[in-house]
């Protein structure tokens, strides 16, 4: 069985497995080629060009497995909101600040959504069987964010302040949370074999805020599937909530690279696992010294059978393929 499936089993793989977040992205020549003729939207409307940009990390990295390609914003324009992208990132125009009454916005349905992904896991599964994918949402606050401030709040200034202010926070929360779960049970049904849900901009809540306002509804999302398909939990500068991840209990938490990773083990159940946490602006900018890093984080994991190696953010434009191929060669040989 591969690396990553018998870890997600929490059984003792022959290695320690390792993918990377945004694995298939801009510092891959393949991908800015397909960039070239096709936008966002382009490629994730045809599931020829998602398969293939999907697969080529396993191909190029020998990595333990793939996550399927979108966007996380997408799924958010088969509820009836506007979505535009520009060199800042996405834009929703008929968000919070213009639509606050949600008039026109609807329950996700994924027979709305004109995006092909359910197809393109449908096809991957197809032409590598022996090769574990990844679906993914993004996390309820993130998703949130985006619609509250119209474009990127990755501090959540915006977002708090509608959060703490307005009621009709509740009605747009429990909206996202639908999609979420729903968005999640199509990518299961076509196939998946772990799900990922990326909360980017948790980690800009205090632990105090984030236990009275999003807690419940993440454990609500986690029990959707929880014994049903493996859970994997990601935010960034989550180190003072991981107490809390021990009630939420997702199969794996991963973690940035802002706390060692074994003071991260003193805090969490045993029986959840823990995937990260290389800082990615080093694997940009040295390979020797991500190198140094990636031996010292194995080191402090390998007496452990639910561990991923994994970066604690997404793979960064500029970094070198030969960095990153080394990286999975220096995991793979690790001695357990």
């Amino acid at each position: 069985m591969n690396n990553f499936l018998e870890t997600l089993k929490n059984k003792n793989s022959e290695k320690i497995p390792v993918w990377f977040m945004r694995q298939a992205g801009r510092y891959m020549d393949a991908y800015k080629e397909i960039r070239k003729k096709y936008n966002i939207r382009e490629i994730c409307m045809n599931p020829e060009i998602t398969e293939k940009i999907t697969y080529e990390p396993v191909n190029l990295l020998n990595v333990d497995a793939a996550i399927i390609f979108a966007d996380i914003i997408l799924p958010l324009e088969a509820m009836g909101y506007n979505i535009d992208f520009n060199l800042n990132g996405p834009v929703i125009y008929n968000g919070y600040k213009n639509n606050r009454e949600l008039k026109n916005i609807i329950e996700f349905d994924e027979n709305n959504l004109k995006y092909k992904t359910y197809d393109a896991i449908k096809l991957f599964k197809k032409k590598h069987k022996n090769t574990p994918l990844i679906g993914f949402s993004g996390g309820i606050i993130t998703i949130l964010s985006y619609i509250l401030s119209g474009t990127s709040d990755n501090n959540l200034n915006y977002t708090k302040k509608i959060m703490l202010n307005d009621d009709i926070f509740k009605d747009y929360k429990k909206l996202i949370k639908n999609m979420i779960i729903n968005y999640l049970k199509m990518q299961i049904k076509a196939g998946v074999d772990a799900i990922q849900i990326f909360d980017s901009w948790l980690g800009s809540l205090s632990p105090y805020t984030f236990n009275n306002y999003i807690k419940n509804d993440i454990i609500e999302i986690v029990n959707e599937f929880k014994g049903k398909i493996p859970v994997i939990y990601f935010a960034t500068g989550n180190s003072g909530m991981i107490n809390s991840f021990n009630d939420i209990n997702p199969d794996f938490l991963s973690i940035d690279w802002r706390i060692n990773i074994k003071d991260a083990r003193k805090i969490l159940n045993n029986d959840i696992g823990l995937q990260g946490n290389l800082d990615p602006y080093i694997v940009q900018y040295s390979k020797n010294y991500a190198i140094n890093e990636s031996n010292y984080i194995l080191s402090q994991n390998f007496d452990k059978n639910n561990y991923i190696f994994n970066l604690g953010h997404g793979v960064l434009p500029d970094t070198k393929v030969d960095t990153l191929r080394s990286i999975v060669d220096t995991i793979h040989s690790f001695n357990k």
